[in-house]
């Protein structure tokens, strides 16, 4: 059981290292100002955000279902390989702990979900409708 928890904590330490994303709703592009009229580029911006907070949102919720049924299933191949390797040792019970909670973590974080993808992923969505809109855009698409 100490090994799960050891487990637990570093995990838990490099989550808490990730670095805040700067939320959707404050993205702007990067425009060349003098080219734009400010309130119909503000118009064109909400409709885009509106766009890509509802991509994000759907986005989240299909990586939390894959994130479940994941997790789901690495718990229990863990546990049938602690079972399977400690089939004759004393400890088998904290074999199949440990290898369950491997398992758990290790098929929770399997989902094709880079940092890039979740990062600028939303940002790209209002890059593109912002440059379908006819604006040129100064920066990479989602890197404003």
């Amino acid at each position: 059981m100490k090994r799960i928890a050891t487990l637990s904590l570093i995990c838990a330490t490099f989550l808490a290292a990730c670095q805040p994303v700067q939320p959707l709703s404050e993205y702007r592009p990067a425009v060349d100002p003098a080219k734009v009229k400010p309130a119909k580029y503000e118009s064109d911006l909400a409709e885009c955000r509106n766009v890509a907070l509802q991509v994000e949102a759907d986005y989240k919720e299909r990586q939390g279902k894959e994130a479940a049924q994941n997790l789901v299933a690495g718990l229990v191949v863990g546990a049938l390989l602690g079972a399977a390797v400690g089939s004759h040792a004393s400890n088998q019970g904290d074999l199949i702990g440990v290898g369950a909670a491997t398992g758990a973590l290790a098929g929770a974080g399997s989902g094709d979900y880079t940092h890039d993808l979740v990062t600028y992923g939303p940002r790209r969505v209002v890059d593109r409708c912002m440059d379908g809109r006819g604006y040129k855009l100064l920066t990479d698409f989602g890197r404003a």
